[in-house]
């Protein structure tokens, strides 16, 4: 057992929509000696949206999440979610880097009890998996090699762009997810769009442009011979599961490409059901088809 106690920061989708990906992160954890304590009174980061709207403000947002990290004692923060991921270290980074922005959120920040002391930063559930519990303590608990299986492995944008900021790995040649896929035994399958958007940020603006995106990875994987797709994101989760009838119907193809979070991988490796990890249907027939079910 690693005996780890981190702060952990779900998110709005993480703690809605996709509670899956949170269930997921949570089991893995347990079983991996790491001890996910919820921030309290999180709120909010704003990630893809209030940065543009009000900059200050979005760092400001940010902040208030950290110092209650710092309140706890606690050096770390980490997230499922990439946007969340994105949204707090862009803000830290503004926040260090720009004495402007720096001088106008610490006016902003005045007569509340936000005090961040720059001892925090954000850190993805992937980077903590490979850097602080170390493939080897996870290949010790994979009880059913995922052999049978090829996964695509999807980055998207944001655990990985811009490089300076996000920091862990090369923005346009990453490894992390294929390191993780290849401890469960499955083999891992890299593709030409693993590292583009899935679409997210237009389903409200631009429906169809949204799912085109969506469309662009799930094919990519598709083609490049995978039998699901994992990806690191609660955002990307709503994309490319939740809406992949909707992508099926709108581009009249036969054929669905499963896609589930990183931890639900682990998760089946390390002996979870699917019916304990989240995963929906479409991944449970090609699970069975393979005979990992």
């Amino acid at each position: 057992m690693i005996g780890m106690k981190i702060a952990y920061y779900p998110g709005c989708a993480t703690h809605g929509l996709s509670k899956d990906v949170d269930i997921a992160t949570k089991k893995v954890a347990e079983v991996l000696g790491v001890e996910l304590v919820e921030v309290p009174d999180w709120n909010c980061c704003g990630g893809g949206f209030y940065d543009e709207y009000d900059e200050v403000g979005h760092v400001a947002l940010n902040l208030r999440n950290l110092s209650q990290v710092e309140k706890m004692g606690l050096t770390k923060m980490v997230t499922p979610c990439s946007v969340c991921l994105h949204s707090h270290r862009l803000a830290t980074y503004k926040y260090k880097e720009d004495k402007d922005i720096k001088r106008k959120t610490d006016k902003r920040l005045e007569g509340t009890s936000v005090k961040y002391e720059g001892k925090v930063d954000a850190e993805h559930i992937v980077w903590v998996l490979l850097r602080d519990v170390g493939l080897e303590n996870i290949k010790k608990h994979v009880k059913k090699p995922l052999t049978a299986l090829k996964v695509g492995t999807y980055y998207g944008c944001q655990m990985l762009r811009p490089e300076q900021i996000m920091g862990f790995e090369k923005a346009y040649n990453p490894s992390s997810l294929s390191e993780l896929v290849a401890v469960t035994g499955a083999t891992p399958v890299p593709f030409p769009a693993m590292t583009s958007c899935c679409g997210f940020p237009l389903v409200g603006s631009n429906p169809k442009g949204a799912l085109k995106l969506a469309f662009n990875v799930l094919n990519s994987a598709k083609q490049s011979g995978a039998d699901l797709v994992i990806h690191p994101c609660s955002l990307c989760h709503l994309q490319l599961d939740s809406l992949q009838l909707k992508v099926k119907a709108e581009f009249n193809i036969g054929w669905t490409m499963p896609a589930i979070y990183v931890t639900q991988l682990l998760g089946l490796s390390f002996g979870f059901s699917p019916e304990e990890l989240g995963i929906g249907k479409l991944a449970i027939e090609v699970l069975r088809s393979k005979g990992v079910i």
